[in-house]
């Protein structure tokens, strides 16, 4: 995740970078070491940003009835997101026996 990408992130979200931090349990200093010391922002900020994200636009199109052009996509986006997030990887490809 880039800078640009982080703060388009938190803009979309509508927070600040010390609701972030206070979010997520992080240092106040440790974006500003991302922005100036080029410290590598970790892996799990753009998936953290991201899963807020989808939430955010799942529960903005749940207060709008859907159009019939969108039928249906509000539970293909469901089921992407549970394999997204909340299916395990195993990584290791194999069987886990079940």
């Amino acid at each position: 995740m880039t800078l640009d990408e982080f703060d388009a992130a938190l803009v979309a979200l509508g927070w600040k970078v010390s609701e972030f931090c206070r979010a997520t349990g992080l240092h106040r200093n440790t974006p500003s070491r991302w922005r100036n010391e080029g410290v590598e922002i970790p892996e799990w900020v753009p998936q953290h940003l991201g899963l807020l994200l989808d939430l955010r636009r799942l529960h903005a199109a749940s207060l709008v009835p859907p159009s019939p052009k969108a039928e249906g996509w509000l539970v293909q986006d469901l089921a992407r997101l549970h394999a997204a997030y909340l299916v395990p990887s195993r990584g290791d490809g194999g069987d886990d026996g079940q």
